[in-house]
């Protein structure tokens, strides 16, 4: 969202709170989207075994573990995570309507 304000030709004023509100969620969210989606495949599935759940599941706790090492990776870290963001869409919608791909 950052990026597509900063090529609008008139700024609106009450996109920049917005933008630091959601960059500060960012980190709680993700969190939560883990510990959610731990628990949503645990209760659906009654196990934890291969699926295309588990797999996105892992590409957002290694989205989320490129965020705690991105002192050691440097500036490098945020195009890892927004190309990390964009695999995770996809792989949203593989899950999201065609969850049992893999058996």
């Amino acid at each position: 969202m950052r990026r597509a304000y900063k090529y609008l030709p008139k700024k609106p004023n009450w996109f920049p709170p917005i933008l630091k509100f959601l960059k500060s969620a960012h980190i709680y969210t993700g969190i939560a989207l883990l510990i959610i989606g731990f628990i949503h495949g645990y209760f659906a599935l009654g196990t934890i075994k291969l699926h295309t759940g588990l797999i996105l599941w892992m590409g957002i706790l290694f989205a989320f573990l490129g965020f705690l090492f991105k002192n050691k990776f440097g500036k490098k870290w945020i195009v890892y995570h927004r190309t990390l963001g964009f695999i995770l869409i996809g792989l949203f919608f593989l899950h999201y309507f065609f969850p049992w791909l893999i058996k």
